[in-house]
């Protein structure tokens, strides 16, 4: 006689859910686009920001993008990738991508889950908060580089200008 042992396939939980508890918790607006996809709209110091959020089980992979709707002009793509390097030397959660096909510039972020996808709100906020962090701290510098003409180097200087006291 020998003994078999049987695997119980796995509840895989869906770190959307603890996202969009944490959404609701920050009142923030959400859209659930299909089971593995979540859209979440905060406000930001700049501009809204609109956060999307992708999880795929089978890589147990939480992706997330933040768009800036700003793209380098072709003539200015070599000094938008240097201040992408700059800033992303400043980040410790998560980096700015250039995307070539269009030049866009992307917030993005990703967290490795356990197989079966544990993810708590407390996690989900942190997420969320990094992302708005990073995009209010450095959109003016891409900004200025973009729509101010300023060179790389200018452009993160007067982003990170930071006021003393109050008038």
């Amino acid at each position: 006689m020998s003994i078999e042992l049987i695997r119980k396939p796995q509840q895989i939980a869906n770190p959307l859910k603890a996202l969009e508890a944490a959404a609701a918790g920050l009142e923030f607006e959400m859209e659930r686009a299909g089971e593995y996809e979540l859209h979440v709209m905060l406000p930001g110091v700049w501009r809204d920001i609109g956060l999307w959020f992708t999880w795929r089980p089978e890589l147990a992979t939480l992706q997330m993008g933040a768009p800036l709707d700003l793209k380098a002009p072709t003539g200015r793509v070599d000094e938008a990738s240097r201040l992408v390097v700059m800033v992303n030397e400043r980040l410790w959660i998560g980096h700015f991508d250039l995307w070539a096909e269009d030049h866009s510039i992307v917030y993005r972020n990703a967290a490795l889950l356990t197989a079966e996808g544990g993810l708590d709100a407390v996690q989900g906020e942190a997420l969320i908060r990094a992302a708005s962090e990073a995009v209010d701290r450095f959109y003016p510098a891409f900004n200025f580089l973009i729509w101010g003409g300023k060179k790389p180097d200018d452009a993160l200087r007067a982003s990170l200008f930071e006021t003393q006291g109050n008038a």
